[in-house]
């Protein structure tokens, strides 16, 4: 069995945007006694410790953002990889360019975009939406990919300026500083904390062409799982 478990947070180890299932959290607790679990996520620290319920805190090691944030389990920074102004306006910009060109009616026009710091994350529908629809929306990813090649021209001017698109989530496109993908805090991590990459293992669900796990592969063996549920019986198969 690896020694260190990276894991997806959002459609891998809970549903999107949401808690982990109460049946899932004694193999999530018994994965962290035995191993060192990590979180890349593109969500920010607080609600990745939200999402995996208070009685798990402490048992795990933290990389908000897609990793520009990362904390040990005990609580010590190693980075926080703030994305400067100039970056958060281009991002800001060729979203508004994405929201014309879609003109979704959305429930609430508060809850399409966040600034997460180190990190922008535009959802094309909201990021609190109704589970049911966001999971329906964009299961395959097929709209959000669709739309970076659309918009080809952009995207490569984006990352010209120092900014890098990924789909993540289930209705979600996050910006970060170009090259500081999850794939890089990743290695960045490992480096840091003095781990042979052999013993380390990713599981994620967007491990796909074009997806946020993607930049991983080639850097520790990876997994590609679909759902929560998948992930914990591959966790509970190794444990057995």
């Amino acid at each position: 069995m690896p020694k260190h478990f990276f894991f997806d947070l959002d459609n891998t180890l809970t549903p999107s945007k949401a808690l982990i299932l109460p049946e899932h959290v004694p193999v999530f607790k018994k994965l962290c006694e035995h191993a060192d679990v990590i979180i890349v996520s593109g969500h920010g620290e607080k609600d990745i410790r939200e999402h995996l319920r208070p009685e798990t805190v402490g048992m795990y090691h933290v990389m908000g953002q897609n990793g520009n944030f990362a904390e040990t389990r005990d609580g010590r920074e190693l980075w926080n990889r703030h994305l400067p102004p100039a970056l958060k306006d281009a991002a800001f910009a060729f979203i508004e360019k994405l929201r014309a060109y879609l003109h979704y009616t959305v429930s609430d026009e508060n809850d399409i975009v966040e600034d997460r710091d180190s990190q922008i994350s535009y959802s094309l529908i909201g990021h609190h939406e109704n589970p049911a629809k966001k999971n329906a929306f964009d299961p395959k990813h097929e709209i959000r990919l669709g739309l970076l090649r659309t918009f080809s021209d952009d995207v490569k001017e984006l990352r010209q300026d120092g900014v890098e698109v990924r789909s993540g989530g289930s209705t979600v496109l996050d910006f970060f500083a170009a090259g500081k993908n999850k794939g890089f805090n990743v290695a960045a991590y490992i480096d840091a904390m003095g781990w042979d990459k052999s013993g380390c293992i990713y599981i994620g669900d967007a491990l796909f062409p074009g997806g946020n796990d993607e930049s991983v592969i080639g850097v520790i063996p990876t997994h590609a799982v679909a759902n929560p549920a998948e992930t914990f019986e591959l966790v509970a198969k190794m444990l057995s």
